[in-house]
């Protein structure tokens, strides 16, 4: 298991300039209506990245699997239930293009029993980028003045608006459904520490193997030599 932990560790952070950004899609369903949604990931099929697809059981019931590959214009599609710590390091950035009501104040309760916000929660700590399209949350929206939902008492916007910048606090980005979003991996460097290393020993390893390019501390390098612990980049 420890070399599992190490190993996510050093994927998370390899050189990835030379390759697609990998985007995992998840949703939900809204009380008023899933269209910008949809459309935004439909637009997604023209750029150059890798898309996958999961939606929550509930919003299953709703859509059967081919009116969403038609709805969305993608068949990549994976069950929530497969997505766990491993699988999601195979991802860049978590996309939510509907964010319902319940979603929202799931993501700011932390209700890690719902399975769509354990997923998110954990590509938060895990460093990934999580996005969200706003027309589902934002109350000012000119989709909801499409749909004919913008007459609500202004208390009521004030705290749907309130919980728009909660979710910015916690690091979800927030993008319009025009925008034009940056999913371009960005290169990150490796660090291995001497709390690498001892974690390393403490789990009875003597080999690190570890990507080129990797910044390895002078300490690092110590507790290695001491407790003999080889370093090899790859």
């Amino acid at each position: 298991m420890a070399k599992n932990t190490l190993q996510a560790l050093y994927m998370r952070n390899e050189n990835c300039r030379d390759r697609k950004p990998h985007i995992l899609a998840l949703l939900t369903s809204h009380l008023i209506g899933m269209d910008p949604g949809f459309s935004y990931l439909k637009k997604l099929t023209m750029e150059d990245i890798t898309l996958r697809m999961a939606a929550e059981e509930e919003m299953l019931t709703q859509f059967p699997l081919e009116d969403l590959v038609s709805l969305t214009g993608n068949d990549d599609w994976i069950s929530v239930s497969m997505i766990n710590d491993q699988f999601l390091d195979h991802f860049d950035e978590i996309l939510l293009p509907i964010l319902s009501f319940s979603l929202i104040a799931d993501l700011l309760n932390l209700n890690e029993k719902r399975p769509l916000v354990q997923i998110i929660l954990m590509g938060l700590l895990k460093g990934k980028r999580v996005t969200a399209l706003k027309a589902g949350g934002d109350p000012f929206s000119q989709y909801w003045k499409l749909k004919g939902m913008d007459k609500g008492p202004d208390l009521l916007k004030r705290k749907l608006n309130q919980q728009m910048a909660e979710l910015k606090v916690l690091g979800i980005r927030l993008i319009d459904f025009n925008d034009s979003a940056d999913f371009a991996v960005h290169q990150k460097k490796t660090v291995i520490s001497e709390e690498t290393v001892r974690f390393a020993y403490l789990n009875n390893l003597d080999l690190l193997t570890v990507p080129k390019g990797a910044i390895i501390t002078p300490l690092a390098k110590d507790t290695a030599k001491e407790l003999k612990i080889e370093i090899i980049l790859h």
